[in-house]
């Protein structure tokens, strides 16, 4: 595949992921109790695309889809905590579902630790904007929402791997090799 073809997959992927990320964090929420924050799962598409597609598209994903959703839900103040939270989450999952890759099942752990750093993150942004009662109260839910986003992300990753998708990242170099586009079947 040369290079203009391979960046137009990327940020083609990156602006649907994106979007899908918007739909299911902004239309998909349910505001905390305490209302410092909200229940959504946009962090499945994030920690799937991530390792389905790679850290670039978990990352543009995770940020830019979170960040319109908070903008547009009117959480303005999470917009610099939602960055951190969202990217780390993205890179952390790949990074450690690449060291993992070898081993058949415990490669998706990481899709359960990456969410526990996005609630650290957002942990210290409750504490700052709202209080150390507030952090306290709203990181419960905020744990719910990462791990249920794991539990959807291995769903979406396990159907998906069916598919014979033009673009998406390949772990075993030899099967890279022979996977090429031309080998491919047709969408």
């Amino acid at each position: 595949m040369n290079k203009t073809k391979s960046l137009i997959f990327h940020i083609s992927y990156s602006a649907v992921l994106s979007a899908l990320v918007f739909v299911t964090t902004f239309f998909v929420h349910i505001t905390y109790p305490n209302g410092a924050g909200y229940f959504n799962i946009g962090d499945a598409i994030i920690i799937f695309s991530s390792i389905f597609f790679g850290p670039i598209e978990g990352v543009f994903a995770g940020v830019f889809g979170s960040l319109l959703a908070d903008l547009a839900s009117g959480y303005v103040q999470f917009i610099p905590f939602t960055i951190v939270a969202k990217g780390l989450e993205a890179v952390v999952c790949f990074t450690l579902f690449y060291i993992l890759r070898k081993t058949k099942y415990i490669k998706f752990i990481s899709m359960f630790i990456s969410p526990l750093f996005m609630v650290l993150i957002y942990f210290v942004s409750y504490y700052l904007l709202f209080g150390i009662e507030y952090a306290f109260v709203s990181s419960p839910y905020d744990i719910l929402q990462g791990e249920l986003g794991g539990i959807f992300a291995l769903i979406l990753y396990i159907s998906f791997n069916k598919l014979h998708l033009p673009y998406r990242i390949n772990f075993d170099v030899k099967k890279r090799q022979e996977n090429t586009v031309s080998n491919q079947k047709p969408l």
